[in-house]
């Protein structure tokens, strides 16, 4: 599979997972907790992949990739502050809700903007069999990061 297609995916999986935690009830802190502990295993997870493999590709070409690789890194940057701050908080403190929300908007914000002009130039810029290529590094990777954040 394209890296565009696998990230794609990993961008759908994580807006499924938003759409669990704002359906969810406001007192179910547990069901909260537990959905925000997979957002953050999934959002680690093709945080490090995407800055590992993708980025380095784009940020190849200088200039436009460069600077989309860069605007990309420091989205990542206040994702993962959030997912910390998150994880710091009970589920039942009511900062949670607020915090979780916040990192919901942020991410959707860093998806838009990936799928749109990143997506853009990877597809302008890189031919189809690197793209390729590209999909199986991100899936190995990910892979193997699953594993070691598992154990």
């Amino acid at each position: 599979m394209d890296v565009l297609s696998v990230l794609k995916q990993d961008h759908e999986t994580v807006k499924g997972l938003f759409a669990r935690f704002e359906s969810a009830p406001k007192a179910a802190h547990d069901k909260k907790a537990a959905i925000f502990e997979q957002l953050r295993m999934e959002l680690t997870v093709h945080s490090k992949a995407e800055q590992e493999i993708f980025y380095p590709a784009l940020k190849a070409f200088d200039g436009d990739g460069r600077k989309l690789a860069m605007e990309a890194v420091q989205e990542h940057k206040q994702i993962e502050d959030l997912l910390t701050q998150i994880s710091r908080i009970s589920p039942s403190d009511e900062r949670f809700d607020d915090k979780v929300l916040a990192l919901i908007e942020d991410a959707d914000h860093h998806i838009v903007e990936e799928e749109g002009k990143m997506f853009q130039f990877a597809k302008e810029n890189l031919p189809t069999e690197r793209l390729e290529e590209l999909g199986d590094e991100i899936e190995d990777r990910k892979r193997a990061l699953e594993r070691q954040l598992a154990a």
